[in-house]
């Protein structure tokens, strides 16, 4: 795992879905609460702006439903997870249906 390039500049570039392919080793990987969360951050590569997406696995106290008796899975086996740009900035024509606040940009890390 590599340190995440430092946020020279962001931009304000116009709102676009854009596919920026594979880029594990531009984002720092960090396992938090014992496996059960993972964040990813790095510089967005569509507007450098930072980004960070946190997925969340599991209850939270180990165990799914109320009397279970086995673990909570592991997060999915495959490891490769799609990453859109949550930069923070209000991009020149977002639709407002979009959930992430950033320039459209979406990339794919490898979490393994």
């Amino acid at each position: 795992m590599s340190e995440p390039m430092p946020v020279e500049h962001h931009r304000s570039v116009e709102y676009r879905p854009q596919d920026f392919q594979e880029r594990s080793d531009d984002f720092r990987i960090t396992r938090l609460d014992g496996g059960r969360r993972i964040e990813v951050d790095g510089v967005c590569p569509g507007c450098g702006g930072r980004t960070t997406t946190t997925w969340r696995y599991g209850s939270g106290n180990g165990y799914k439903g109320l009397f279970a008796r086995r673990r909570v899975a592991d997060p999915p086996a495959d490891p490769l997870r799609t990453v859109c740009c949550d930069c923070g900035h209000g991009h020149p024509n977002r639709p407002d249906a979009v959930p992430f606040l950033g320039c459209g940009a979406y990339w794919r890390v490898d979490l393994g």
